[in-house]
């Protein structure tokens, strides 16, 4: 997460659960070992679906048939010292590509992994990976707050 100005209120962000033949799409950064939900901030006068779409374009070279949206979840990202706690709002899509068959990568890896190898893996953000694997989005509870 970024730090920003708690007078500037929550970061918006947008990450998308991109399935294909019972697997997920992830990604890690060339200089990382962690792996992440594709997405990431939404720019300033940017709408969030086409925030999405232009992440999924840079990330993964994948253009998006589909977009549903899924759930907000609260992320806190608590700072030590003199920092002050910056909130995220995360937006969650169901996302279908045009030709899963096609991603790609040009700044790091995308791997499309398994639940079972899912269970496995360091995923970021922490706790949007955690509701996801616990149960994940629904319709009846599409706000998750952040966990004390």
């Amino acid at each position: 997460m970024t730090t920003t100005s708690p007078a500037l209120g929550p970061l918006v962000a947008v990450y998308g659960l991109v399935g294909h033949d019972d697997r997920l799409l992830v990604v890690r950064d060339s200089d990382a070992t962690r792996y992440r939900l594709p997405g990431g901030l939404v720019r300033a006068g940017e709408a969030v679906e086409d925030a999405l779409r232009r992440i999924l374009r840079e990330q993964v070279d994948a253009h998006v048939a589909h977009l549903d949206f899924c759930a907000v979840v609260e992320l806190r990202d608590q700072h030590v010292g003199t920092q002050p706690t910056v909130f995220e709002l995360a937006l969650l899509f169901d996302v279908t590509l045009t030709d899963p068959s096609a991603v790609g990568v040009d700044h790091g890896e995308a791997r499309w992994f398994t639940d079972t190898e899912l269970g496995h893996l360091d995923l970021r953000p922490t706790a949007l990976a955690d509701r996801v694997r616990t149960g994940g989005p629904t319709r009846e509870q599409p706000w998750w707050p952040a966990r004390s």
